[in-house]
């Protein structure tokens, strides 16, 4: 396949515009490397590893496997011990940072002194504005559709209303899982897509083989969004969450 060439690719050196999506207890070592080695940024959610030594050792891993660049999901709600985390990613050269759940200008300065760049996950255009105040690169606009927490408006209308009011580079994210989907957010215009559940169903996957069984067998019919799992909105596979009462206790 040729070189789709965008400024995010500029900036990453990478053959594609894409990224593997960081999904929660889905994306670990393997599916980093893989996604890099087809030429786009693999990535890894940080709260994946419940010490900075099993972090340590995951990146570690992937360094061996000699893959381009790679990219971690940060979370900066503090509830992790996000300043030890990012010393950890900071030495084993990762140079591209989702900054999810709090403010990415905790992480601004220390990442652009290695060279690296922070986009932040945003959902609306009060969170763009304000991620730019804070220093960031570009922004991650998580539209209708994106698996997991995900926001309520259309990735296609999310992506160029970021982009002509915020004026910063857009990954488009949400319902991106062919090469058509790519190319619809890039002419509306994202630099580059991520992409998860596509991947979800693959052998490099960490997920259980009944989840992948049910994502390959779903329709986008029964994808349920709801707040009730976790207090903030989210897209579930309506079979996985049948059995979950109506009210949960949060914590």
């Amino acid at each position: 396949m040729p070189k789709i060439r965008t400024l995010f690719t500029d900036m990453f050196n990478l053959e594609l515009p894409l990224i593997g999506a960081p999904m929660f207890l889905v994306s670990y070592e393997d599916l980093a490397i893989a996604v890099s080695k087809a030429g786009g940024m693999g990535t890894i959610p940080i709260p994946n590893y419940r010490t900075v030594e099993h972090l340590e050792k995951a990146l570690f891993r992937i360094r061996q496997a000699s893959v381009g660049p790679i990219g971690v999901n940060i979370h900066l709600s503090g509830k992790f011990d996000w300043q030890e985390q990012l010393q950890v990613c900071l030495d084993a050269d990762v140079c591209f940072f989702i900054a999810s759940l709090g403010d990415p200008g905790l992480i601004v300065e220390q990442v652009h002194s290695r060279g690296g760049k922070v986009f932040a996950d945003v959902v609306n255009l009060k969170q763009g504005l304000k991620a730019k105040q804070k220093g960031a690169d570009g922004l991650v606009a998580v539209g209708a559709g994106a698996g997991g927490h995900a926001g309520a408006i259309s990735t296609l209308v999310l992506v160029p209303y970021l982009k002509d009011k915020v004026e910063l580079p857009i990954i488009a994210a949400g319902g991106i899982s062919t090469g058509q989907q790519m190319a619809a957010a890039i002419a509306v215009g994202a630099c580059a897509v991520i992409t998860g559940t596509r991947l979800i169903a693959t052998p490099e996957s960490r997920a259980k083989d009944e989840y992948k069984e049910a994502v390959c067998l779903a329709g986008p019919e029964e994808i349920l969004y709801t707040d009730r799992i976790t207090g903030n909105p989210a897209n579930w596979l309506a079979a996985s969450i049948k059995d979950v009462p109506e009210k949960l206790e949060l914590g």
